[in-house]
């Protein structure tokens, strides 16, 4: 097969007529390019271009192999414009699960600032306790609480957490220590899930 990358080096010698100019272009050494250009030319068992100390000129096959060479690399320019444009202008549909225990307190502020970042994303939010398929169900992120089970999935830990139980400084102060952690007679426990940021 023929490499497109040599054959975009041997258009860009024939733009500049000159091995020494078509590498001050490229950015690379002008050995490289002599090199690459030998290579196709055995690659294909022809001789593309006749050079002399003075001036290249293009064999009859070369020419031929040149108008191929040019529509190579118009389209590999035309490919890579598309994946610049698709990596500035940032859209389509992202597809989230999350447990109901973080949708509020955890996903619900991520959301806002992603979208007021990125407008044109739309988003799709599954809360649901189950562990979803993400290959199969077609998510592309997913928030997890817990240890992970092994994977080929790509994962991050973003943060610890840990359960506190708190209450009124007077009730704390009032109720004797008893083995009922209920909480105190007519009196509702209370319990707080506090998020902690840790590196």
């Amino acid at each position: 097969m023929t490499d497109l990358n040599s054959l975009a080096i041997f258009a860009q010698v024939v733009e500049a007529n000159s091995f020494s100019e078509a590498a001050r272009r490229m950015k690379m050494p002008t050995s490289t390019v002599s090199r690459r250009v030998a290579e196709l030319e055995s690659q294909l068992g022809v001789r593309l271009i006749e050079r002399s100390t003075r001036c290249l000129r293009l064999t009859d096959i070369g020419s031929e192999v040149l108008e191929h060479a040019q529509r190579s690399t118009e389209l590999r320019e035309a490919v890579n414009n598309i994946a610049s444009n698709h990596l500035a202008h940032v859209s389509g549909t992202l597809r989230v699960s999350a447990p109901p225990s973080i949708s509020d307190s955890l996903l619900a502020p991520l959301i806002v600032a992603f979208q007021a970042e990125y407008p044109e994303v739309r988003l799709q939010v599954f809360i649901t306790e189950r562990i979803v398929d993400q290959i199969a169900e077609g998510v592309d992120l997913a928030f997890r609480v817990g240890e992970l089970e092994d994977s080929s999935l790509v994962a991050r830990r973003i943060l610890r957490y840990r359960h506190q139980l708190v209450a009124r400084p007077l009730l704390s102060g009032e109720t004797q220590a008893a083995e009922d952690t209920t909480g105190p007679a007519g009196t509702p426990a209370a319990g707080v899930l506090v998020l902690e940021a840790r590196e």
